[in-house]
């Protein structure tokens, strides 16, 4: 073999090497997008909210010009503008879900809000605890690829994607918050009277 190619060869192996473990070093890499700085790891947390839901008294859910909100009343929940009973498991769904929050993964540098659409969020929810503590969270658009929604805390600076689902049931509450009538037993049939033969099976 010649050992100028030999030697050549060994140099561009290590011009490869050196060159990736400085961009590994100095983290760097594609960043064009808004989904490409979405990055998760096994070890990175993406727990957003964390509270007791039994401490909930009101959910405030806002979705462009409309806004409902939910307050407890004795034992259950009612629309405040209303008064009327609120859709009991779909409430208390929200509610569990969201003291519980995490996100699927979490945008490592976010700058400008615009590019996820929580410069003018979407829609918003407001849990109040019996405390006086409020937890916001502000909802914008949804990632390029259509696998989740860009989220975010008022009052923190970082942005997460969560599962679209958790969005899809805000916005369904917010467009049928009363509780579902009760179906009507049907009447049983009148018995017959005694002494009418019955009919033959």
């Amino acid at each position: 073999m010649n050992p100028r190619f030999t030697i050549g060869f060994l140099v561009a192996a290590v011009v490869l090497a050196a060159l990736v473990f400085g961009l590994d070093r100095f983290n760097i890499g594609p960043s064009s997008g808004a989904d490409a700085t979405a990055t998760a790891s096994a070890g990175q947390d993406l727990q957003m909210l964390q509270f007791d839901d039994s401490k909930v008294t009101a959910l405030e859910l806002h979705q462009q010009d409309k806004t409902l909100r939910i307050t407890r009343s004795g034992d259950g929940w009612v629309i405040a503008d209303t008064g009327e009973a609120a859709n009991r498991a779909s409430f208390n769904s929200l509610v569990i879900r969201m003291s519980q929050l995490r996100g699927s993964r979490r945008v490592a540098d976010p700058g400008d809000l615009k590019q996820y659409g929580l410069d003018a969020p979407r829609d918003s929810a407001i849990a109040e605890l019996d405390d006086g503590t409020r937890y916001e969270l502000l909802v914008g658009s949804k990632t390029p690829v259509q696998t989740g929604t860009y989220v975010k805390l008022a009052n923190q600076a970082e942005v997460f994607v969560i599962a679209d689902q958790f969005v899809s049931d805000m916005e369904r509450l917010i467009g049928d918050p009363k509780e579902p009538p009760t179906p009507t037993p049907r009447p049983a049939p009148p018995a017959a009277p005694e002494g009418t033969p019955t009919p033959a099976g």
